[in-house]
């Protein structure tokens, strides 16, 4: 890993400096509309390339599968339709990102997860002497991220910074290629959730900061857009069956933005990162038969990449002029990625390393990939077979619980203060928490359609689907408490929540009881727009406080059903499913008229976490 390293630093003075700088005030002096961006920024740029990273290795199966040769069975031939999945596990060490006119610098690791599905259908005849194929997707994204010290900024012993994005990524790929000449598009959709835990924030002394900071959580939904022309020519070195060479020139853009939130202050803030790339690659490779019919392919690739129009920053949203960072980095990179791939049968696997930096940045990675190949499918024969295309529709019932935690603090932004001037006090923050925290739950009709497809391998039947519900869960609960410090006066702290619509993504595997009768289990990511609100009011006092937040949750499912085949293509089925989502967290700031002095608020956050059941029966419609 890169370790950036500082002589002639006082570490006491440092820390010092970082209680005064990387507070409230971390990139705006005095301004408390840049906290939680130290570990905001960095995810939303962490999360546009770790997008763009997933993308382009989907793409690289892609060109492995069908143009590079060497995949037992080789690609789709003319007129099929096939499938294959890919996995993607990578860790990485960055140094560094800053902002214009200041010395912070931020170091951070990364780690990073993705699976596809891929459908990909090769149409008959010829394109310009050549062969086309589409190739459409599903996948999801995971990239968590942790703040670490470097020579310009130390993290005490009690602060931390990590954050976490979840993502689904849908689009497609139109590739042609003739012989050893192939040129790809690709247009992608993104949209999922971050998530910030942040402890270098919010700091203070005293009570109730005993440890110096307050901790606190937030969530906000991301969106984004990913489009990429690519186009290489592959030289044999040494005959068919040597070494070979692939050229190889790139175009793209990734946009990644987040939605407002508000931090423990009340203050709404959004983050955007967006960058044009062109880059540049040459990969020696060789396709290495071994004696169990495995190809063993090696390869060494060096690339430049230049970017521009490069953002990557957070914008206060009441007052973008004064409220506005930019983190920026030297936009011309060069790197290296030195990896294999092993076939068998239909399964690849592949490991890499890589290096690259630029000026002041500098990335080493691994990744470790695997794909997973149906074979091709030709034009139906028999006449009722499950492989195929289907749509359909559903309607069912859905049953949702939500446990609410809550936790209150002091904002203290008087360094000086004990907290005794807010609202509420020390004694007073874990009767709000108590009174905040529950379960509350809701029961919905819900309906929508589905689109999947199927393969048939004998009595297995392997499959993919994506369905979109209506889904509108909403309920609250209110617990009410006494004010340790004046028992005449109550405390209702009230949290509702409530939900839309719902996706999901799931893979299928199933097995026929009999011919027209099907068994499965399927499981994949879920997918919900979840509102969370919370309230504070006091019978005695006029304390009172509000906070909404919404926030896009990605979660898993798991699940099983039935499907029986009617006749004429017609499908009809029994399903249920169990989802898990994430949490969303609002921030309810709690005044009272009585407490008008600096940091004499209370911040009230009440987390969210969502389950549900949900039992449907679908007509599908197989083509």
């Amino acid at each position: 890993m890169h370790r950036v390293r500082g002589a002639g630093r006082d570490r006491q003075a440092l820390r010092r400096i970082l209680s005064l700088c990387l507070g409230l005030a971390t990139l705006i002096v005095a301004s408390e509309a840049s906290a939680q961006s130290l570990t905001g920024g960095p995810i939303n740029a962490a999360t546009g390339r770790s997008l763009a990273d997933a993308v382009t290795q989907n793409e690289q199966a892609l060109i492995e599968r069908e143009v590079l040769g060497g995949s037992a069975g080789g690609g789709t031939v003319s007129g099929a339709l096939g499938t294959f999945s890919t996995g993607r596990l990578r860790g990485s060490d960055h140094d560094a990102l800053r902002a214009p006119g200041l010395t912070q610098s931020f170091s951070f690791d990364t780690t990073e997860a993705s699976a596809f599905a891929n459908v990909v259908v090769s149409l008959p005849g010829t394109v310009l002497g050549g062969q086309m194929k589409f190739s459409g997707f599903v996948g999801h994204n995971d990239v968590s991220l942790d703040l670490k010290s470097n020579a310009l900024s130390v993290l005490d012993a009690n602060q931390s910074g990590s954050a976490e994005n979840q993502s689904m990524i849908f689009g497609g790929t139109a590739l042609w290629s003739l012989r050893n000449t192939y040129a790809l598009a690709t247009l992608v959709g993104t949209w999922g959730q971050t998530t910030l835990h942040d402890s270098v924030d919010d700091c203070g002394y005293g009570p109730p900061h005993p440890t110096g900071c307050n901790h606190n959580r937030y969530t906000f939904g991301t969106a984004g857009i990913l489009a990429t022309v690519t186009a290489g020519q592959i030289f044999d070195l040494a005959g068919p069956a040597g070494p070979k060479l692939d050229l190889r020139g790139s175009l793209g853009y990734v946009h990644n933005s987040g939605e407002r939130f508000k931090n423990v202050f009340g203050n709404e803030q959004t983050y955007t990162f967006s960058t044009w790339t062109g880059t540049a690659a040459a990969t020696l490779f060789s396709n290495m038969a071994l004696s169990d019919g495995a190809i063993l392919r090696p390869y060494i690739q060096g690339y430049v990449r230049q970017e521009w129009g490069y953002r990557s920053g957070f914008d206060f949203v009441a007052d973008p002029d004064s409220g506005r960072v930019r983190l920026q980095q030297d936009h011309l990179y060069g790197g290296v990625d030195l990896g294999l791939t092993y076939t068998q049968g239909n399964t690849t696997f592949g490991a890499s390393l890589y290096f690259e930096a630029s000026g002041d940045d500098q990335t080493l990675g691994g990744r470790l990939g695997l794909s997973q190949k149906l074979d091709g499918l030709a034009q139906q024969v028999r006449p009722f077979t499950w492989s195929g295309f289907y749509l359909g529709v559903n309607a069912g019932m859905a049953w949702g619980t939500a446990h609410a935690g809550t936790s209150a603090v002091c904002n203290d932004t008087d360094l000086g203060a004990t907290g005794e001037n807010c609202p509420f006090g020390p004694a007073a923050l874990p009767v709000l928490g108590a009174a905040g925290s529950g379960s509350m739950s809701d029961r919905a009709i819900l309906g929508g359609a589905q689109a999947g497809v199927n393969l048939q391998r004998g009595a297995a039947v392997f499959g993919f689907e994506v369905d979109f519900q209506s889904f509108k869960l909403a309920a609250s609960r209110a617990g009410t408490r006494a004010d340790p410090n004046d028992a005449a006066n109550l405390i209702t702290v009230t949290t509702a929540f409530d939900t839309d619509w719902l996706v999901t993504a799931r893979s299928r595997l199933g097995w026929l009881l009999k011919p027209d009768t099907l068994i499965y289990v399927t499981g994949g990511v879920a997918a919900t727009d979840l509102y969370v609100k919370n309230t504070l009011t006091s019978s005695v006092s006029l304390a009172e406080g509000v906070g909404s937040s919404n926030g896009r949750v990605v979660g898993w499912t798991l699940g099983g059903g039935a499907e029986l085949a009617l006749g004429g293509n017609w499908t009809l089925r029994g399903e249920y499913l169990y989802l898990d989502f994430g949490k969303v967290t609002a921030n309810a700031q709690v005044f009272d008229p009585a407490h008008t002095a600096a940091g004499t608020t209370n911040n009230l956050a009440s987390s969210v976490d969502l389950t549900a059941h949900v039992v449907r029966a679908g007509l599908n419609y197989k083509f």
